[in-house]
């Protein structure tokens, strides 16, 4: 007869933090962004298929586009469609959750005290940047990656890994980066061939090769790579800029980083935990969207740094343990179906009323072109879909050079911005007034 297992302290943290995640996630989504996706989503739905070409835009109408979180974008409109946008909602809910507990996994030391110190950092330090779009399923990836490694699990288990991640988000690369860095920490360590490591680099590789069995073909390989000429234009999205530590999210971000650097620096940290840890800090210093999946590396670095001895005595569970899990478990679908009811996306901080006016004097949806704001684009294209002809949204990867330079020429507010206007055949102009 089995008997039933009561959930240590050290698990009911973890269980914690996973409802940390679910909290943060579900609220309803705000994200011009993820208004793009979901839209897109929806259109592939409705049976349209997923677009080759550009649907929403007037400036690029036509555009070749590679869609590449197709995959996201797919079960934000199928919820939608079917069940309705709380389920969206509900969706990113349940991604940060997930997120946040096998962060909290990797992070565990073995002592309950000692996880919360180190898990929490782990989290802490990303949770500001776990944005409600494709990203999360990107950051899902990048963690599972990590878990297959940390736990020595069959190499293979990262093949559909990598499918999953290559269709959902241009941020795989970041899987090789690190399989790279802990391979030379490990070398650096062992002061022989890292046997071990070449092991799961072969996995990822091949993961790639049959992740290049999709919808759109292999393609999607080379697009996170295929910059080229719009290097500066991603220079001036915000998220490829380097992290503000004066806002709110910067400053949130910056004590849980330096907690964490304070630990690692305290310990006599192996090289297979500093090289990740320092690769992937630069790249998070270099552009502020890197600080999400940082935060991950940080995890398995902290636990080990944070780790009791083997053979040191742990508490023993108390049966008070499972109510307090089950507790957990209650406060988890309570939210969950709380996410489910409701309306699952807030337009509040976009024109809603202006937009209106627009439509009813035939300025949107028809011949006559408005100039926007992107991210006024995005809601824009939730709204309409492929009638809300939109001079511009964050596609940034989409948008031929010259639009890009056009729009950044409006939004400077710079000398040309007439010529621009009247170039781009524009009828009215939709602008916050600062």
């Amino acid at each position: 007869m089995r008997t039933r297992r009561v959930p240590t302290v050290e698990s009911l943290v973890v269980g914690t933090l996973a409802l940390f995640g679910m909290v943060a996630g579900r609220l309803p989504i705000v994200d011009n962004s993820t208004f793009v996706h979901l839209r897109t989503g929806i259109e592939i739905a409705r049976g349209h298929g997923i677009p080759r070409v550009d649907p929403y835009s007037f400036t690029a109408s036509g555009h070749h586009w590679v869609v590449q979180s197709w995959l996201p974008s797919w079960t934000y409109g199928v919820l939608a469609h079917h069940l309705g946008l709380g389920w969206v909602a509900l969706e990113q809910g349940v991604l940060v959750a997930a997120v946040a507990w096998l962060v909290a996994r990797l992070a565990r030391t073995g002592s309950a005290v000692r996880t919360v110190a180190a898990a929490g950092i782990a989290v802490g330090a990303g949770a500001a940047y776990w944005a409600p779009r494709p990203l999360l399923f990107g950051l899902l990836a990048f963690v599972l990656t990590i878990t297959v490694v940390e736990r020595r699990a069959n190499p293979l288990w990262l093949v559909p890994v990598v499918w999953f991640w290559v269709n959902s988000h241009g941020s795989f690369p970041l899987g090789g980066l690190w399989l790279g860095a802990a391979a030379v920490g490990d070398a650096l360590d062992r002061r022989a061939r890292p046997l071990g490591s070449a092991r799961y680099i072969g996995a990822f590789l091949l993961g790639m090769l049959v992740a290049a069995v999709n919808p759109l073909g292999p393609r999607l390989l080379w697009f996170p790579f295929a910059v080229g000429d719009r290097r500066n234009v991603f220079r001036s999205v915000v998220e490829w800029q380097s992290p503000d530590f004066q806002s709110r999210a910067g400053i949130f971000t910056l004590v849980f980083v330096v907690l964490g650097l304070v630990v690692l620096l305290r310990r006599r940290v192996p090289w297979r935990d500093v090289l990740p840890v320092v690769v992937f800090l630069a790249i998070g210093l270099l552009a502020m969207r890197n600080l999400a999946s940082m935060a991950v590396v940080f995890a398995p670095a902290l636990g080990r740094a944070l780790r009791v001895d083997a053979d040191a005595t742990t508490a023993r569970p108390l049966p008070l343990n499972t109510v307090i899990a089950g507790l957990l478990t209650v406060v988890f679908v309570m939210l969950g179906v709380s996410a489910a009811a409701g309306p699952g996306i807030r337009t509040t901080v976009y024109p809603v009323a202006a937009t209106t006016w627009l439509d009813r004097h035939g300025y949107v949806g028809g011949a006559r072109r408005v100039a926007t704001q992107d991210a006024v684009g995005c809601y824009l294209i939730l709204r309409y879909g492929t009638r809300a002809h939109v001079f511009i949204d964050d596609r940034v990867d989409m948008y031929p050079v010259p639009v890009s330079e056009d729009y950044a020429t409006l939004l400077k507010g710079k000398p040309g911005a007439r010529r621009v206007l009247d170039r781009r055949g524009v009828d009215a102009v939709l602008w916050q007034r600062d």
